[in-house]
């Protein structure tokens, strides 16, 4: 009887430990062979999951970034109000980058030797945030709709709640400072300046 490999476990596999290179040696200084290495099988093994390094690489920043299916609905339950939907999203995002802070070092070390070479990444990078901004915008305006929230801008509240976020890939790439609980509270005291307040009945003096 033949040994049964999971495949989908050796891909993850590769991902992880080329990730690691990637952090310690920049994505310049690794190559294909280095990471067949790393993995302790054969380039032509590794051939059967990934082409080259830059597919490796695009994978690597799929998985990174992708919240599953299953965890993004629940987060977005439109049973649940808002701000708890806003709150959840938020935190998954914010745990995402904190179990896969290598990946964000790598990412950000890829950026800064492509702008070096003088090439503009403005667009690109828009084209993958694009999608968490239109969520955060959709759910704000949902929120200001139904009472829950307090915004005259929703363009500059999504702006606002998103540079927390990427103060804290700054924080966890480059100063390597970032505190989890410290930048939830961050985030959630911003959400809490949208946060409709009730208002307070006039006392009445006996």
């Amino acid at each position: 009887m033949g040994i049964i490999i999971d495949h989908e476990a050796r891909r993850h596999s590769i991902i992880v430990k080329a990730i690691q290179l990637f952090a310690e040696q920049g994505y310049d200084g690794v190559t294909y062979q280095k990471i067949a290495d790393s993995c302790g099988i054969a380039r032509t093994t590794l051939y059967k999951y990934f082409h080259n390094k830059r597919q490796i690489f695009t994978y690597a920043i799929w998985e990174a970034s992708t919240i599953s299916n299953q965890v993004f609905a629940y987060i977005l339950n439109p049973k649940d109000s808002v701000v708890v939907r806003l709150d959840r999203l938020l935190e998954a995002v914010l745990k995402m980058l904190f179990q896969r802070h290598l990946m964000m070092i790598v990412v950000l070390d890829y950026l800064l030797a492509v702008q070096r070479t003088g090439k503009n990444l403005k667009r690109n990078i828009e084209r993958h945030t694009v999608t968490f901004k239109r969520i955060l915008l959709r759910l704000i305006l949902e929120g200001v709709r139904k009472g829950e929230l307090e915004c005259k801008d929703p363009g500059a509240a999504v702006e606002l709640l998103y540079t927390q976020l990427e103060s804290t890939i700054l924080r966890l790439t480059i100063s390597q400072n970032a505190d989890y609980d410290e930048s939830l509270q961050r985030i959630r005291e911003v959400l809490e300046l949208f946060r409709k307040k009730p208002v307070e009945s006039p006392t009445t003096n006996k």
